[in-house]
């Protein structure tokens, strides 16, 4: 799983692009075929206390699946790598459980299929 960083008006640290890259080392566990993970950043000039000052967009492609976006908006950039990497921990476990009751439900046809 490649996770590629890029930045909008700032440049990216060596340990802004460790802590992403920590973050979502994270979506390993739950064991899904991820080809690659994108993370934009963009820092707008403004005030320090506005809450919308750092915007974190990650993307992440899924084998056979498609594109699943999440998008985190706060006044600290390491605060919204964060919610990001949690928002698609949430969306992917979402699409995994959803997989699951899939295969279960089509288990459940075939058997009772077989015991009539």
């Amino acid at each position: 799983m490649n996770v590629l960083v890029h930045a909008k008006n700032m440049k990216t640290t060596k340990a802004l692009r460790e802590f992403a890259n920590e973050q979502l080392q994270k979506v390993k566990r739950l064991g899904l075929p991820i080809q690659k993970i994108q993370v934009f950043i963009e820092n707008v000039a403004r005030k320090d206390s506005d809450p919308h000052r750092a915007t974190v967009q990650v993307t992440a492609d899924i084998q056979r699946r498609g594109r699943i976006t999440v998008e985190s908006k706060t006044h600290d950039m390491y605060k919204a790598v964060g919610e990001a990497a949690q928002s698609l921990m949430r969306h992917l476990r979402k699409e995994k459980e959803k997989r699951i009751d899939v295969l279960r439900r089509k288990q459940r046809k075939a058997k009772y299929e077989i015991s009539e």
